[in-house]
């Protein structure tokens, strides 16, 4: 009786959509506990209709799919998570969680150096604002830190990683330095915003004038100015280029407002304040052309809000891993 009361609860909570129904069983069936009536009612669904099998055979091989593995193995990396799951876990090759425990181990190490260097620092999600003692201020975004002296004749902030906002107050006699991994940037007063990311660091400028140096090759340095940005990587300072979208600043008003926005450049955003993955079913969506803003505040539903605005399906398989299209 008992196999069979846990069966019908599991036929129960699936609704109308196909996908989810997929979804639901796919995750059942891959939980410890799952019961001989479970597995026999799973069948008599699976049989019921060819859209049953076709779309329960998508949801598997999408979780097969080695691009979903590695993408899995880099946000945990990236996030210092892993899946909570059994499910998440049962299915994956030694090979794969040997070097995912040992990519998670070295990211620990690193991740304890970040801390004993920062001074200040934010988790997933979090955003806080720095005040100096000479009037400046810096906020720092998701997921970021910074190292900071104020002391001598020169006052210098190190990104350790993540991104800061910084409005600098004027001193003439007393520059103010950040310095990134691939840039330093050097400024007496003005607003603009410093971004580490991987492989790369972004200099963008709200307002005033900023001079941003390459610390791999110390080539002459680029001068900023209102609404302006260049990226610095490993090959040295890149192409001057214009601001033409508040995406990239909006997070500073506790929001991010997209203008003809590509899905895809809004996902990546909203993933920055939240832990999981993104996977995407449709690649077309990926360019998806949208409108509109989102409240940080609400950083754990930012994906659900946009759903509910936009004409596209998302399927949260679980609420670490969610599928678009």
């Amino acid at each position: 009786m008992k196999q069979k009361n846990e069966a019908n609860s599991v036929e129960s909570e699936l609704n109308n959509d196909i996908d989810e129904q997929a979804v639901a069983w796919f995750t059942r069936l891959r939980a410890d506990n799952v019961t001989g009536e479970e597995k026999a009612s799973f069948f008599r669904w699976l049989n019921q209709a060819d859209a049953h099998r076709d779309t329960f055979n998508e949801i598997s091989k999408l979780w097969g799919d080695a691009d979903l593995l590695q993408a899995l193995t880099d946000a945990a990396q990236k996030h210092r998570i892993v899946p909570h799951k059994k499910i998440i876990l049962a299915r994956v090759k030694l090979p794969l969680a040997m070097a995912a425990c040992l990519a998670l181990t070295l990211l620990f190490s690193n991740e304890l150096a970040v801390l004993m260097q920062g001074d200040y620092s934010t988790g997933v999600g979090e955003r806080k604002t720095v005040y100096f003692d000479d009037g400046s201020t810096a906020m720092l975004n998701t997921d970021s830190a910074i190292a900071v002296s104020m002391d001598g004749p020169q006052r210098q902030v190190e990104l350790l990683k993540g991104e800061i906002y910084f409005e600098v107050k004027p001193d003439p006699s007393r520059p103010f330095i950040v310095q990134a991994d691939h840039s330093t940037t050097r400024v007496l007063g003005t607003r603009f915003f410093v971004h580490q990311k991987s492989g790369s660091d972004e200099v963008r400028v709200v307002s005033g004038r900023v001079e941003v140096t390459d610390r791999r090759t110390l080539k002459q340095p680029v001068i900023l100015h209102d609404r302006e940005a260049v990226s610095a990587d490993a090959s040295g300072l890149g192409e001057t280029l214009l601001l033409n979208s508040t995406l990239s600043t909006s997070w500073v008003n506790g929001f991010l407002v997209f203008e003809n926005a590509p899905l895809e450049s809004v996902i990546s955003q909203i993933s920055r304040y939240r832990t999981g993955v993104v996977i995407y079913k449709d690649n077309t969506l990926r360019g998806l052309k949208i409108n509109g803003r989102i409240n940080l505040r609400e950083s754990d539903d930012m994906l659900k809000v946009l759903g509910k605005n936009l004409s596209v399906k998302m399927t949260y398989l679980t609420d670490w891993l969610v599928i678009v299209g």
